[in-house]
């Protein structure tokens, strides 16, 4: 049984594709996935998960390839590598998030985007004490420099912002970056973000993404692209 669709998933769903275009396929359900439509290829990634781990897995696989579908591909498996990041098939770029109600798959061919990531986030507030281990020390002080009843859920922005960075670069380098490793500049409304590393690596991604922050349906949601 697919996972359950609610109107708020089909509104978020909406707001996505309006914002990425007709190239970029976007799929929205429930968590509640079923285990059973996990493809044998797939796994090996869950084999010892718990069932609510089972499902959201099963429910991002399942938005993956209705958004293949809709992208006129195969709807083919998806399996985890060894670090857990999503193998995607060959010439198809993608990016997979979940809370706990809402999943997102956004696909793309290789020859209309580059790389994609997306990371959804409950918007409320993020824990002080969390604040020092995602931001740099400069963006530590820009959010105590901001009114007190809003800094945790700006908190969250940022955390947002860097995990899409992060998904975005590993489909171009293929290496993982610590919090520390990037700073987001903001643009002057607050919707759109760039990202600067700020400690050298072994490899640059090669390219600038357009870094785009929405609240939807409860959600802060962080998208990052590069167009091909």
């Amino acid at each position: 049984m697919p996972s359950t669709v609610t109107a708020s998933h089909r509104r978020l769903q909406d707001e996505l594709q309006a914002r990425l275009g007709p190239d970029v396929a976007v799929v929205c359900t429930g968590v509640d996935g079923d285990p059973m439509s996990i493809r044998d290829e797939e796994r090996s990634g869950v084999a010892r998960a718990i069932p609510r781990r089972q499902r959201e897995f099963a429910a991002g696989r399942a938005a993956a390839r209705a958004a293949m579908r809709q992208l006129g591909w195969p709807a083919c498996a998806v399996p985890a590598r060894p670090d857990r990041s999503p193998a995607w098939p060959e010439g198809l770029v993608g990016s997979i998030s979940h809370t706990a109600d809402t999943c997102v798959a956004v696909v793309a061919a290789r020859e209309h985007r580059l790389s994609i990531g997306i990371d959804l986030e409950p918007d409320q507030g993020l824990a002080e004490d969390l604040w020092r281990t995602i931001g740099t020390p400069l963006e530590c002080r820009r959010l105590l420099e901001a009114p007190q009843d809003l800094r945790p859920r700006l908190a969250t922005r940022l955390f947002t912002a860097k995990e899409a960075f992060y998904k975005w670069q590993f489909l171009l380098t293929g290496q993982w970056l610590d919090f520390q490793d990037v700073s987001v500049v903001w643009n002057s409304t607050g919707d759109g973000f760039s990202v600067r590393l700020t400690r050298l690596r072994s490899e640059r991604p090669g390219a600038e993404p357009v870094g785009q922050l929405l609240l939807c349906e409860g959600l802060v949601v962080a998208l990052c692209f590069t167009k091909a």
